[in-house]
C-alpha cells in the first residue's frame, strides 16, 4: 500500500492520501487501530479526510465500511463526517452508500463548497475575452518572469491554469521540459486539452484537480504558478500550501493578483474610482478579494518562501491595444451581474456598476484619456531543506 494517514486530535480528523490497496483485512490492522482510537476519543464529531485518496480497492472498502458500522455501534452519540472530492468520481458513489445507511454519517464533497464563483466564470460567453485577456497581460508579464526565476529546461505546475494558454505561451518564450496544468473547470480543460492537441505539444498536459487538495506529489516542480486565482478564492492560504507542497526545495512559487480597487480612468475619474471600490465590495460578500494584490508580499511570507520578488504589471491604454483593454472591461459588465445575482444585491446595485463600467471604457478608448488595470506578480523561493 503507499498511501499515508495523518490524524489531527485537536480538529477531530484522520486523513489518509494515496493508495490504498491492500491484499487482505490484516493489512487493514494498523489502519484500523488508528481509526477506531480516533473515535474512542472524540466527542462531538469525527471527520475522515478522504480527498487526497486516489484509490482505494474493495478490501480497504470494506474495511472503513467495517470501522464505521463499529463506531456508529460503539459511539451512538459519535457523528462522523466523511469529506470526498468530486476530483475523484468513485469517493462520491462509494461513501454516499455509508452515510445512507448510518443516520449519524454524513458526505461532505469538499470543493462544491471551495469553489462557489467557479460556475459564473467558466460561461462560455467568456472564452475569447478571457483569452483576450491573457494575451494582454502576458505582452507585459513575460519581460518579468526571468526576474522570477523561470528559464528554460524547467518541470513547471500551473495551478487553476483556465484555458491553458499560459503553459502554451511558455513554449515559445522559455521551453520548458514539461508543463502540467491543473483546474476545477471541466469545460475550460476540454477547451485545454483539444488546443494543445490540435498544435500538437506532447510536453504538456492537463489534469482535473482542487487547487487546495493537489493530486500531484511532493516536491515535483521547480517552478509553480498560480495566476489571477487566489483572490477568487475565499481560503487562498490553502491553496499555497499545495503549491508550498508540490514545489522542489528551491523552486520557486509565483503568482498574480489584482488590485482592483485601484484601477482607474480620466475622463470620469470619480465615478470610475467609487466603482472599482464598489465592485471590490461586491466580490468579498460572496468570498472574493479582488484587491488580493496589494498582499503578494504577505502572501508569499506568510508561506514561508524566502527571496521575495515582487513587480507591477501595469496595464493602460497607453501600452496595449485601447479596444482589446475596452473589450476585456466590457466582459466585467457580465461578470458583475453574475456576481450580483449570487450576492443577491438588487437590480439597481448592478446598474449603477454597469455605468462605471462603461466610463472605464469610454476613457480607455478617449483620444485624451488615461486608463489603468494594475495586476501584481509576485515570487518567492522555497528553502532548501537540511537532510
Amino acid at each position: 500500500m503507499t498511501f499515508s494517514m495523518r490524524v489531527d486530535q485537536t480538529d477531530q480528523e484522520v486523513a489518509l492520501s494515496g493508495m490504498l490497496r491492500p491484499f487482505g483485512a490484516d493489512q487493514m490492522r494498523a489502519i484500523r487501530g488508528t481509526l477506531e482510537t480516533a473515535a474512542k476519543n472524540a466527542s462531538g464529531e469525527l471527520c475522515l479526510d478522504f480527498k487526497r485518496l486516489k484509490y482505494m480497492n474493495n478490501v480497504a472498502f470494506l474495511e472503513i465500511n467495517r470501522f464505521v458500522r463499529w463506531a456508529v455501534e460503539a459511539r451512538p452519540n459519535l457523528k462522523i463526517r466523511l469529506i470526498i472530492s468530486s476530483v475523484i468520481p468513485w469517493a462520491i458513489r462509494k461513501f454516499q452508500v455509508i452515510a445512507e445507511i448510518y443516520s449519524s454519517v454524513s458526505v461532505e464533497i469538499y470543493d462544491v463548497a471551495f469553489y462557489p464563483s467557479q460556475g459564473m466564470l467558466e460561461d462560455a460567453e467568456f472564452i475569447d475575452v478571457l483569452r483576450l485577456q491573457e494575451r494582454i497581460i502576458w505582452e507585459h508579464e513575460k519581460t518579468g518572469l526571468t526576474n522570477h526565476g523561470l528559464y528554460p529546461g524547467m518541470k513547471i505546475a500551473d495551478i487553476a491554469c483556465g484555458f491553458g494558454d499560459f503553459a502554451i505561451l511558455l513554449q515559445k518564450e522559455f521551453k520548458p521540459e514539461h508543463v502540467t496544468g491543473v483546474d476545477h473547470s471541466r469545460p475550460a480543460l476540454r477547451y485545454a486539452q483539444d488546443h494543445i492537441r490540435r498544435l500538437g505539444l506532447e510536453n504538456v498536459e492537463y489534469q482535473y484537480g482542487d487547487a487546495a487538495a493537489l493530486l500531484l506529489p511532493d516536491n515535483s516542480f521547480d517552478f509553480v504558478s498560480c495566476r489571477l486565482s487566489l483572490q477568487v478564492f475565499p481560503q487562498p492560504e490553502r491553496i499555497m500550501q499545495e503549491l508550498y507542497r508540490i514545489c522542489k526545495p528551491g523552486g520557486r512559487i509565483y503568482i498574480t493578483n489584482e488590485l482592483l480597487s485601484c484601477a482607474y480612468g480620466y475622463p470620469e475619474q470619480d465615478l470610475i474610482r467609487a466603482t472599482y471600490k464598489r465592485f471590490v465590495e461586491l466580490g468579498r460578500s460572496i468570498g472574493m478579494d479582488l484587491d488580493t494584490g496589494i498582499k503578494t508580499r504577505q502572501i508569499l511570507g506568510e508561506a514561508g518562501l524566502e527571496d521575495i520578488r515582487v513587480n507591477l504589471i501595469d496595464i493602460n491604454n497607453m501600452n496595449t491595444d485601447c479596444f482589446d483593454f475596452a473589450r476585456v472591461v466590457e466582459c466585467w459588465i457580465s461578470v458583475t451581474a453574475n456576481m450580483a445575482r449570487t450576492a443577491g444585491a438588487p437590480p439597481d446595485y448592478h446598474a449603477e456598476l454597469s455605468t462605471g463600467l462603461r466610463a472605464h471604457m469610454a476613457a480607455i478608448t478617449h483620444p485624451h484619456g488615461l486608463a489603468s488595470w494594475p495586476i501584481y506578480a509576485g515570487s518567492g523561493r522555497k528553502p532548501m531543506r537540511v537532510m
